[in-house]
């Protein structure tokens, strides 16, 4: 069984585009502070609640392949934190979704 620790879930809207994150004039920390300000923690309780209301949510893997095939959520979409940036837009063509990503 994972430890719960492991599991840190951040609700992210998917409205926050990519192009809107990569901005030339900001440092690193800038852009980690201005993507914290944008999306918000939930507990494992929260979100055991929202699979049992069966809520309209996607969950989102993006550990290594490796450790998805390990054992994941069920019916949690898998893309490694790798090829996010590459890949989210062909699975979650929904820019209004809301994600869990883990």
């Amino acid at each position: 069984m994972m430890n719960r620790s492991l599991f840190i879930f951040i609700i992210i809207t998917v409205t926050i585009s990519f192009s809107n994150i990569v901005c030339a004039d900001k440092t690193p920390e800038q852009l980690v502070k201005e993507a914290r300000s944008e999306v918000k923690s939930v507990s494992i309780h929260d979100v055991k609640k929202m699979m049992e209301r069966k809520e309209d949510v996607i969950i989102l893997d993006v550990r290594d392949k490796n450790e998805f095939e390990k054992g994941h959520i069920p019916g949690a979409m898998h893309i490694s934190r790798g090829l996010l940036e590459f890949m989210v837009e062909k699975k979650i063509p929904d820019k209004n979704a809301k994600i869990l990503v883990y």
